[in-house]
């Protein structure tokens, strides 16, 4: 198509190469338009659900109806079945039930919706029910979280002085933490123990610095499987669900300073650290004595090697102390992790 423009008196035919800039620009827009509409309906995929989890939700339903300060531990169960964990030294009970939920996903090509599957994934729901000195409910939380393809945010409950969360982006598992004041009890009935106890933690300066760098994840006393010592990863709510020695590692995730405690016979054990993004390696070994405690403060730093961090090498080295390291007196304390205790769930009494 040619256009005709009037100038000067006189009749002068433009080239469609030499059309003004913004007159182009609308000529290519109208082309574009409904190219780019057509690419973003292919890619776009959503799913119809066919079965909700209703075991989660009929759980957060009855937990609903526990009465703070008048429901007793004998309520809570009968509401909500037996728990997964439980312990009266700690306070508490953690219930969970597993269910799934289903839905068909529909992928749209243009403007035609094609169902491309049914998938199912498991969701996992927790009740966190904590109790006063008289065995009444003095507090609960409840939330759930799915085990799909693409793991979902698990809020963190909190109950209390205790919380619990899902590391998923480090592949810890449930954890379950106990705030800071309830660490000095629980060492006192450790001294009177037939046992030793080793608790170990990232120094402070590694945590503030970046407590993913210079801090090993494997860490093995003896024969036993490797722990990692580094701070829990979460997210919480602040305020809310968040422990108080919380602090935020990006605008909805926190992480939580922890203290790892190991329950050992007495007598002389070996300890290795490594990293499963650094090379390097340290080993020591150390001693202890029946209700004795021993705090072993973890320090690294990395040594950069331009090839990227496979090729770089962490120097870690621990120092064992017999006395609570005063940077450590706002640190949660580890209860249990994964699928096992770490302390024990009803410390002796003498």
């Amino acid at each position: 198509m040619k256009t005709m423009v009037f100038a000067g008196g006189q009749n002068r035919r433009m080239s469609p190469n030499v059309l003004p800039l913004h007159v182009r620009f609308l000529r290519l827009g109208s082309v574009l338009a409904p190219m780019v509409l057509l690419i973003q309906a292919a890619a776009c995929g959503f799913g119809i659900p066919l079965k909700e989890p209703v075991a989660v939700t009929q759980q957060a339903q009855r937990s609903a109806t526990l009465r703070i300060g008048e429901s007793t531990r004998d309520d809570a169960r009968t509401a909500l079945g037996e728990p997964l964990l439980r312990s009266y030294f700690w306070g508490f009970d953690l219930f969970r039930v597993n269910d799934t939920s289903k839905e068909l996903g529909v992928l749209l090509v243009t403007i035609w919706p094609i169902p491309v599957g049914a998938f199912t994934s498991q969701v996992e729901g927790y009740v966190l029910v904590a109790y006063d000195n008289a065995g009444r409910i003095d507090q609960v939380s409840s939330g759930n979280v799915s085990n799909d393809r693409v793991p979902g945010d698990f809020q963190m409950l909190r109950a209390r002085d205790l919380s619990i969360g899902i590391d998923k982006y480090h592949r810890r598992g449930l954890a379950l933490m106990a705030d800071a004041n309830r660490l000095q009890d629980y060492l006192a009935l450790r001294s009177i123990s037939a046992t030793c106890t080793a608790i170990m933690a990232c120094d402070d300066f590694a945590y503030r610095k970046w407590p993913y760098e210079a801090c090993p994840d494997q860490v093995a006393i003896d024969d036993a499987e490797p722990f990692d010592p580094r701070p829990f990863f979460g997210w919480c709510e602040p305020g809310r669900s968040c422990p108080p020695n919380a602090l935020p590692a990006s605008k909805s995730m926190r992480w939580v300073p922890l203290v790892h405690p190991t329950i050992l016979q007495p007598g002389v054990h070996r300890l290795a650290m490594s990293s499963s993004v650094f090379k390097g390696r340290h080993e020591t070994s150390f001693e202890c004595a029946a209700g004795e405690v021993r705090y072993g403060i973890i320090r690294g730093r990395v040594k950069w090697h331009w090839w990227g961090p496979r090729s770089s090498t962490l120097d870690a080295a621990v120092t064992f102390a017999d006395e609570l390291p005063a940077e450590w007196v706002s640190h949660s304390i580890l209860l249990y992790l994964r699928n096992g205790w770490l302390v024990e769930p009803e410390p002796e009494r003498r």
